[in-house]
Formats: C-alpha cells, sequence, structure tokens
C-alpha cells in the first residue's frame, strides 16, 4: 500500500496497543478501502480494468488511519471485564484487622491526592 508522506509509522505503532495481526489486517483493509471510496468519482466500474494512472495516484494518509483507528477496537483488550461485586463490610466476617488496614490505606491514598490537588 502507498503511504503518503504524512503517515507516522511510528504513531501508528503506539496508537494500536493491544491489535493482534487480524485487527491490523482489518485496520489496513479499511483504510485502503477509504482511500479508494475518495477516488470511487474518477474510476470506472463498466471497465474491465483500472487505468495504471488512477492506481498510482492512490495513496494512504495519515487521517485515513485516524478515521479507520476511530472505529476499531484491539481483541487483544476486548476480553477484559470488570466485576465489580455486591459485598458491604458487614459481609466480610472476621479479618478485622486486615479490613482496619485496608480503610487505613484506601484513607492515606486519598489524602495524599488531595494534598497534591491543592
Amino acid at each position: 500500500m502507498k503511504l503518503s508522506d504524512d503517515v507516522d509509522l511510528e504513531r501508528i505503532a503506539k496508537d494500536t496497543h493491544g491489535y493482534v495481526g487480524a485487527d491490523l489486517v482489518a485496520l489496513c483493509t479499511e483504510v485502503a478501502l477509504q482511500c479508494i471510496l475518495e477516488k470511487m468519482d474518477i474510476i470506472d466500474l463498466e471497465d474491465e480494468s483500472i487505468d495504471a494512472e488512477i492506481i498510482n495516484s492512490l495513496s494512504v494518509t495519515n487521517e485515513h488511519f485516524k478515521t479507520a483507528l476511530g472505529s476499531s477496537n484491539p481483541s487483544a483488550l476486548r476480553e477484559t471485564v470488570v466485576e465489580v461485586p455486591n459485598v458491604s463490610w458487614d459481609d466480610i466476617g472476621g479479618l478485622e484487622n486486615v479490613k482496619r488496614e485496608l480503610q487505613e490505606v484506601v484513607c492515606w491514598i486519598c489524602l495524599r491526592f488531595y494534598v497534591h490537588q491543592v
């Protein structure tokens, strides 16, 4: 695929954290389709071949990648599910020292965060 000078492959690599090979293939396919769709007004669909001049004028831009990245999700990060159990302190039997220590740590972290914000 022919890339425009504005395409930053290092930035795209950073933006595709969690993408597996199939995700990258789908991303590049979407980018190529966007590029082709922009030229549909000059491509003769009735003709059996596309003029080499038109093919040579196709060039994927950074904007194509930005658009495609906005509508794709990395497979490796899709399976992350966070469950928040409906449990209160009263549901936890015993371990009074552990519960107190945990509460103190959370309060200490909140206090440090608050002091740094002020």
